[in-house]
């Protein structure tokens, strides 16, 4: 007598967060295909009803487990970092429109763009199978490629999307030839079997590992993979520099991060060795190069290329107290990003303003909100007490100083020492200066809102952060429980 055999069913509670955005990039897909001119109004709304029930389904449906046969993994960690995902996308819908009517670049293909680059987001978090996180990689970056170049008789944007291309689709044919590596040592496509199996060939492992932690490394833009990255955000909507600067590095991180439990088994010297040299040389390089900046914009790109420095700092450690702190600072780093990249998208509406460094002297006098919120964002972004971002620092700070790597913490100290220059040179600026250029400014009701909760929640999740490490400390404990 034949034994029936049981058809596991996928478990769809797990992913519904990522169904209704799916659906939603659908619909907005459909809409642009039956509208010859979609509304605007329209298209704002139905991304903001779908990401909204998606935020209650991770808020109040917190399920854990996996489906589709261990392709996708629902944990502590991909709900934390999706809920932010969904939060600054809503925020970003908020500022875009006003912008882009400026730049006479409105296109409805911005909203299910949009749509598919946070879906390959959510993926990119939520998996350890090499299939799933090369698609997931695939739908974020190309998306990104073409909301860079999404500004109208813009050379530098399609400048900075053609070299986002070129880089991009380097990494992602090095992640997978280093997939295929390691798919041959191990004979599995699942990086928690990959990396605790002991096989004969693991020169395989590690040419895999390293190609594959290359192909990421270009993502986040590490030093000396970091060529496409300053180019790309100062050619980008600012808007969309933003979107890159937050939820990319939350997505581009996040498997990385799904690896430190994991690199203690068989190569963890070689992974703190070669982590911690890139994260000195990524922190010293883009801090040095942000000091010699006129472009304020293209000075916060390579503030934020430091910045992938001070979270690989982190993940050097490879121990629970780094996993803790990196997941912090991501949080923190994609606050900070974010509100310094659209204060600036704000500026640009007005007339003759290109983010030179000198016309921001006296910003105090034609728009004191703004430069009060900018203020403190670039003072999180140093890490000044009670922000977000010191909170960030120290945790790194002694997750390094706890361990064997006491020299890289005396480089990250250094390095932000080195960040005093350009960031309190842009403060005074704004508040000791008189002002150089005429400010036409028209904020509305909504916009003030937005830039006010942005920076409130700097100041209190470094003021407070309990609130975030609540949430935070069990999904890193998670993450190591075998």
């Amino acid at each position: 007598m034949q034994e029936l055999v049981s058809i596991q069913l996928p478990d769809l509670r797990l992913v519904l967060p990522e169904l209704t955005v799916l659906i939603t990039g659908f619909m907005l897909f459909s809409l642009e295909l039956l509208f010859k001119r979609l509304s605007h109004a329209i298209a704002i709304s139905v991304s903001l009803v779908g990401y909204l029930i998606a935020l209650l389904f991770i808020t109040f449906m917190p399920a854990k487990g996996e489906t589709f046969f261990g392709l996708y993994h629902r944990d502590g960690f991909s709900s934390l970092l999706q809920f932010f995902m969904l939060l600054l996308t809503m925020v970003l819908l908020g500022f875009h429109l006003i912008y882009y009517r400026k730049k006479r670049s409105l296109y409805g293909e911005f909203y299910y763009l949009l749509s598919f680059a946070l879906l390959g987001g959510m993926f990119l978090v939520s998996s350890y199978n090499l299939i799933v996180l090369y698609v997931a990689l695939e739908a974020v970056s190309i998306s990104f490629y073409i909301l860079t170049a999404l500004l109208r008789s813009d050379f530098s944007s399609k400048e900075g999307a053609f070299k986002y291309l070129m880089l991009g689709g380097l990494s992602i044919a090095l992640a997978s030839y280093g997939a295929g590596f390691m798919y041959l040592y191990s004979g599995s496509l699942d990086l928690r079997y990959i990396l605790t199996h002991v096989g004969e060939n693991q020169y395989f492992l590690v040419l895999g590992l390293v190609l594959f932690l290359i192909g990421f490394a270009i993502k986040i833009g590490a030093v000396p993979f970091h060529f496409w990255l300053p180019d790309a955000y100062q050619g980008a909507p600012t808007p969309i520099t933003a979107y890159m600067a937050s939820v990319g590095k939350l997505a581009f991180f996040a498997p990385l991060v799904r690896l430190m439990p994991y690199v203690q088994e068989h190569f963890a010297y070689a992974w703190v060795a070669t982590v911690s040299i890139i994260s000195a040389i990524t922190m010293l390089y883009g801090n040095l190069v942000a000091l010699v900046q006129k472009d304020v914009k293209r000075l916060l790109a390579y503030s934020s290329i430091a910045h992938s420095g001070y979270i690989m700092a982190g993940i050097a450690v490879a121990q629970l107290i780094g996993l803790k702190a990196v997941i912090y600072f991501l949080i923190a780093y994609a606050l900070m990003g974010f509100g310094s990249f659209m204060v600036l998208a704000l500026l640009e509406r007005s007339e003759g303003w290109e983010n030179r460094l000198e016309q921001f002297s006296g910003l105090r006098f034609s728009a004191p909100w703004l430069a009060v919120s900018f203020m403190l964002m670039l003072l999180a972004l140093l890490g000044v007490p009670p922000t977000v971002g010191f909170v960030g620092k120290a945790l790194v700070f002694m997750s390094l100083s706890s361990g064997s790597l006491w020299w890289l913490a005396f480089v990250m100290i250094v390095a932000t020492g080195i960040s005093t220059g350009y960031y309190l040179r842009i403060t005074a600026l704004m508040f000791m200066r008189n002002p150089s250029t005429n400010l036409q400014l028209a904020l509305t009701g909504w916009e003030k809102a937005l830039i006010a909760l942005l920076t409130v929640s700097l100041v209190l999740l470094g003021a407070v952060p309990i609130i975030l490490w609540g949430f935070i400390s069990p999904s890193a404990e998670n993450l190591f429980v075998r």
